[in-house]
């Protein structure tokens, strides 16, 4: 059956340049293909003529080409990439030109995937002209298109000779020349830029070398509020790469930001970009929490303060977003530690977590529980008296906040306050004084083993990972009784969507 389907698809491929009807005989190629199983496409390998189907993409007709794209898009995945650019170079190039975008998404998924081995990038160094085109493509107008054709080129960037080649003098006038198009295609190139840049040091030296990242560093602190937003942005993933932080270091980027951080109080304009600025300098500290201390500790104290409300700069978003920041600098050990080094901001940051969390709007509740889970979050591996005393102290430092109210938001019936309250109840069952809290709190354990307050697969799912955790935490033993931990492991072992059993008894009465 197969094999006669197969010799049906290369009949209609053949006659697809005779027909009067094209969309007809594209309609039977669709219906022909998708009835034919993944083993029987593999005949297609050698026989298939892709020309015809190339050729159906000239056509006005919106609803033809769309079912060219969708019957070639089923062919193409049984064709050898490589073999597709070797032998199909020239429609490629006008598919690159086509005025549907899914034509030209069609292309650059194939590009795309022939970057993916050494000799496919071979293959499209050796079709010189093909890169360019590729490299074109991000000055596209469909947002589709652009990210397909920079997700291409960064693969083409992972080989270094692809990297030479997409970064040669004439590819870098090219990408000059898109850049040149308009504000959207320089920053389509300045984000293709960054992405080569996070691929590793090769990368990072290449990009800087083209002068292209320089471009971008100097947008932060230039033109208008809009422009050094968006470079702002794209640079924020560098902080995260050292390389990438020492070049923006030597660059003199971080010090003008450390700068610009400084006028918010005074300048309205340089206070627009204060929740970018906190967001990268938030991104350092979540990297290197001591540079952050040691170099620019007057940076996180100004976050402290907008975290904790005592500084207002007039936007109350800033607060959020300083929270996010501060809960994101002490998701890690040494973040944590850092954070401690300013005890009496940080006091006040807790506070405001308390108070938010007791009497906060729905959305402050969530955002108060998700920023204590990861400011009390600390891996086995990393445990140390000094910073289990530490998250203690913050715990005690919640403006009326206990475990009952803890509890009381796990009974919430709206989805992200109780799985929010859960992963904060689950960050306590991995430390042995919140393990306390929860054996002392009265209820706690019942309501933990009580299937039944769950109905949503996420909420049963975040009940589960709390058992998880007080069964498998070392210290559990020394905390609860023996007959609740064998229920709790029962619990575990059972999964988080196990069903009890219902028994129901029939009572036959009398009439």
């Amino acid at each position: 059956m197969s094999t006669s389907k197969v010799t049906q698809v290369i009949r209609l491929l053949g006659e697809l340049n005779l027909s009067d009807d094209p969309k007809r005989q594209l309609l039977d190629l669709k219906s022909t293909l998708f009835t034919l199983p993944a083993t029987g496409m593999e005949g297609l390998h050698t026989n298939v003529q892709l020309d015809p189907l190339f050729d159906s993409f000239n056509s006005s007709d919106g609803e033809q080409v769309e079912l060219a794209v969708e019957v070639m898009g089923h062919l193409l995945p049984h064709v050898s990439p490589q073999e597709v650019v070797q032998r199909f170079n020239g429609e490629l190039l006008r598919g690159l030109q086509h005025p549907h975008e899914k034509v030209r998404s069609l292309v650059l998924k194939q590009v795309l995937q022939c970057a993916e081995t050494e000799a496919g990038v071979a293959s499209v160094r050796s079709h010189h002209n093909l890169l360019i085109a590729v490299i074109r493509s991000l000055g596209d107008k469909s947002l589709g298109v652009v990210k397909v054709g920079n997700n291409t080129l960064v693969a083409l960037c992972r080989q270094n000779s692809g990297l030479n080649a997409v970064f040669s003098n004439e590819s870098v006038t090219v990408l000059e020349e898109v850049m040149g198009r308009s504000d959207s295609c320089r920053f389509n190139v300045y984000e293709f830029i960054v992405c080569v840049c996070l691929l590793g040091e090769t990368g990072l030296s290449v990009a800087s070398n083209s002068g292209l990242l320089d471009r971008l560093i100097a947008e932060v602190t230039t033109g208008d509020i809009l422009t050094q937003l968006n470079a702002l942005e794209l640079l924020t993933p560098l902080a995260l790469n050292p390389g990438g932080m020492s070049l923006l270091d030597r660059g003199g980027v971080i010090a003008k930001l450390q700068y610009l951080l400084s006028l918010a109080e005074t300048d309205p304009m340089a206070a627009l970009l204060m929740p970018g600025l906190i967001k990268f300098f938030g991104n350092v500290g979540a990297v290197r929490p001591w540079q952050l201390v040691e170099q620019y500790g007057s940076v996180l104290v100004l976050v402290l303060k907008l975290a904790a409300g005592s500084l207002n700069l007039g936007d109350p978003t800033l607060q959020s977003v300083a929270i996010q920041t501060v809960a994101h600098i002490g998701s890690s050990h040494d973040g944590k530690l850092a954070l401690s080094k300013c005890r009496s901001e940080m006091d006040e940051v807790m506070e405001v977590l308390g108070s938010n969390l007791r009497t906060g709007r729905s959305e402050q509740r969530v955002a108060a529980l998700e920023a204590l889970t990861q400011l009390l979050t600390l891996q086995e591996s990393n445990m140390s008296e000094e910073v289990a005393r530490l998250l203690e102290t913050w715990w005690a430092g919640l403006d009326g906040v206990n475990m009952d109210k803890v509890m009381e938001v796990t009974q919430q019936p709206f989805l992200d306050l109780h799985c929010a309250a859960l992963g904060l109840v689950n960050t306590l069952a991995n430390l042995p004084w919140g393990q306390h809290l929860i054996h002392n709190e009265p209820g706690m354990v019942e309501y933990l083993l009580d299937r039944s307050t769950e109905s949503d697969k996420a909420g049963k799912e975040a009940k589960w990972t709390v058992v998880e955790s007080l069964v498998k935490s070392p210290s559990s033993p020394h905390v609860f009784e023996e007959e609740q931990l064998t229920r709790l492991e029962r619990y575990y072992r059972q999964g988080p969507f196990y069903v009890e059993a219902q028994v129901e008894v029939a009572l036959e009465g009398h009439n």
